[in-house]
């Protein structure tokens, strides 16, 4: 039996899956800063785009664990590494879209409430004691990653989205996140620089790098898609194939040095041909660039 937050909850595994969605072919956005349109609307992802945790996952959980009565010696940061992803691996596939279509619909704290179980006994914990524990253990993570003390921006993150906005470009971000992600966005001062509010998976019950997730974003900054709407993300196929497949203009960000344990990377990737940029300010100035020719007599804008 599994144990949530909002106490004994009966969780019935329903066989539904996010599908991609036909949709109509569009005429491609060129990838290339070269294109000569001007920037309307910048769309981002979260994480590790905008945000990244300020220490890995597996470490933050440990450290609440130890705060806890469970005191296996089994259960160390590697193991709740090992144990979060065969976790989460299960999660998705029982229970699909943060368990918004099981009957009856599980909020998505509950939804992580019981991932946060089966990590725990995935990573060796005894199955009666993490069930113990869980009353303290899942809302301690819950509200951690919440806060800024799970997460933190990138240096120029918020920079970034106040000088697009000051340019009059739309800004918005594109994230396969349940609406708990909103807390953290509030946490980290984000959400007040948007244009408008994110498109998250569970809202339009569409993921990334389906296309039309990327349109319905689009449709909710009030902008239609093609030359000028530019997609900003760290993976490979969700962000920059994804945006790319609808119409959209992208840029891979990879900065230097050691990406986040949850980061997704192909063991060989092909980015021959892929736009790549090393930090968010290349944005700005793509959009000085553009955006200049469009307006002659503007200066570009000084970091804020």
């Amino acid at each position: 039996m599994s144990i949530t937050l909002r106490g004994s909850l009966r969780l019935r595994a329903v066989s539904l899956k996010l599908s991609y969605h036909i949709v109509p072919r569009r005429p491609m956005a060129s990838s290339s800063s070269t294109a000569a349109g001007p920037v309307r609307l910048v769309l981002f992802d979260i994480f590790d785009t905008l945000c990244t945790p300020r220490m890995p996952i597996y470490e933050q959980y440990h450290e609440e664990v130890l705060k806890t009565s469970l005191h296996s010696s089994s259960i160390s940061p590697e193991s709740i590494r090992q144990g979060f992803k065969i976790a989460y691996k299960e999660m998705n596939q029982i229970w699909p879209l943060y368990g918004k279509h099981t009957d009856p619909p599980t909020a998505p704290e509950d939804w992580w409430a019981e991932l946060i179980r089966r990590c725990m006994v995935h990573a060796g914990g005894d199955e009666q004691e993490v069930l113990q524990v869980m009353p303290r253990l899942g809302p301690a993570l819950l509200e951690r990653f919440e806060s800024d003390e799970g997460y933190e921006p990138f240096p120029e993150a918020l920079t970034t989205l106040v000088r697009l906005r000051r340019k009059g470009v739309k800004v918005s971000l594109v994230s396969n996140a349940d609406p708990r992600i909103l807390k953290t966005l509030d946490a980290l001062s984000i959400t007040h620089l948007l244009s408008y509010p994110p498109t998250l998976s569970w809202d339009v019950e569409l993921s990334k790098p389906d296309p039309a997730i990327f349109q319905k974003a689009c449709e909710s900054c009030g902008e239609s898609v093609g030359e000028g709407v530019i997609m900003v993300g760290d993976e490979l196929k969700a962000d920059y194939r994804g945006a790319i497949n609808a119409g959209l203009e992208a840029r891979l960000i990879r900065r230097p040095g050691e990406w986040s344990d949850g980061a997704v990377r192909a063991p060989e990737e092909d980015l021959q041909g892929v736009h790549v940029i090393r930090d968010l300010d290349e944005v700005v100035q793509e959009v000085d660039r553009r955006n200049l020719t469009q307006n002659p007599g503007r200066p570009p804008d000084k970091p804020a």
